[in-house]
C-alpha cells in the first residue's frame, strides 16, 4: 500500500508500508503505482480528555503539596500533622465530610 504524506512544490511523497520506505515523484509526473488515499489503518483521531482537570494523586504528594492542595481546596490542615501520611489521611476526611 502506497499512501501520500507529503507534497511540497517539487513533487510528492508516498510512504510504501510493504518496503517500509518513502517514494519521490515529481511534480507533474503521475505516480507508476496505485495510490491509496485515506486508507482507515493511517486514519488520526483525535482523543480528548474526560475533564480540563488534571489526574493526580494523593498519594504521590510531598506534605508541603498537600498542603498546598489543602489550602486551595479551603481545607484547614493542624499545624500539628507533619508527616505526609497524616496530612493525606485528614484531607481524604474533609473531603469526604465535604462530599456527604
Amino acid at each position: 500500500m502506497k499512501v501520500p504524506i507529503r507534497t511540497t512544490a517539487n513533487g510528492t511523497e508516498y510512504w510504501d508500508s510493504e518496503a517500509k520506505k518513502i517514494l519521490f515523484v515529481p511534480a507533474g509526473i503521475r505516480p507508476s503505482f496505485e495510490v491509496t488515499e485515506k486508507p482507515e489503518s493511517m486514519l488520526y483521531v483525535e482523543t480528548k480528555p474526560l475533564t480540563d482537570t488534571p489526574v493526580f494523586s494523593l498519594e504521590d504528594m510531598s506534605a508541603t503539596q498537600l498542603r498546598e492542595f489543602a489550602e486551595e481546596n479551603n481545607i484547614d490542615v493542624p499545624g500539628n500533622l507533619k508527616k505526609p501520611e497524616t496530612i493525606r489521611e485528614y484531607i481524604e476526611e474533609q473531603l469526604a465530610a465535604d462530599e456527604e
